[in-house]
């Protein structure tokens, strides 16, 4: 016969199991692997722009297309763009390169994988974000966050001396996201533009914590100039 202070333990000892495992469980599911239909090695050999969209598109889910990139959902923590045209793979290259920057690594969606060319980029899934999840986890407003970058992009790119700050100008240098965004934008010679679009924006979970970053981040000045000028 059992004693009730040994059934104790034991019940005590199922339940820490049990969290444990739990906890496992959610980490796995982070880390899903890739769909059974899709297969990232068969992908890669493709080698015509029909061959890869005709593939994507049937074993993916398409998101979101624009002039240059066509974005599909490869699982619950990954996308896959694959460029269009010229400017999709510029922008591909641009994002390539600015992904493997330690320094951005705050503000910007990881990159897990790329074509050598450009020809696609495989990137961190995020969720849409809305205005008040904005302010919420970056503790700014999207409008002042966006007049700031506006003003320091007027004087440290533009080189505009007639520029007038915001009157919480010293305010925003005080919060992380926005300075880290604005080192972000001079240092790279951004265009502010698209830095002031929230849909240029996802949410991530980050060791636990939520996260706005940058879901899109190919229009470099270089690309601009090049590409849409």
């Amino acid at each position: 016969m059992v004693s009730s202070n040994h059934l104790s333990k034991i019940i005590i000892m199922k339940i820490i199991v049990t969290e444990e495992q739990y906890n496992k469980s959610i980490e796995v599911s982070l880390d899903e692997d890739y769909p059974i239909n899709w297969d990232i090695e068969k992908f890669k050999s493709l080698r015509s722009f029909n061959q890869r969209i005709k593939y994507c598109q049937e074993n993916l889910q398409r998101i979101s297309s624009g002039t240059s990139r066509i974005v599909y959902k490869v699982d619950d923590t990954k996308v896959l763009k694959l460029a269009k045209n010229p400017k999709g793979l510029a922008q591909n290259n641009a994002e390539i390169d600015l992904g493997g920057d330690y320094y951005i690594q705050s503000v910007i969606a990881n990159l897990f994988d790329s074509d050598e060319k450009g020809l696609w980029v495989e990137m961190e899934l995020a969720t849409k974000v809305t205005l008040k999840m904005f302010n919420r986890v970056n503790q700014v407003s999207f409008e002042d966050y966006s007049n700031a970058m506006r003003y320091q992009y007027d004087v440290a790119v533009e080189y505009n001396k007639h520029a007038r700050p915001p009157h919480n100008m010293d305010q925003m240098w005080e919060n992380e996201f926005v300075s880290d965004m604005i080192d972000f934008m001079v240092n790279y010679e951004v265009p502010v533009g698209d830095l002031c679009k929230l849909s240029s924006f996802g949410l991530v979970l980050r060791d636990g914590e939520e996260k706005i970053v940058l879901i899109d981040y190919g229009l470099t000045g270089e690309v601009y100039d090049s590409y849409y000028q």
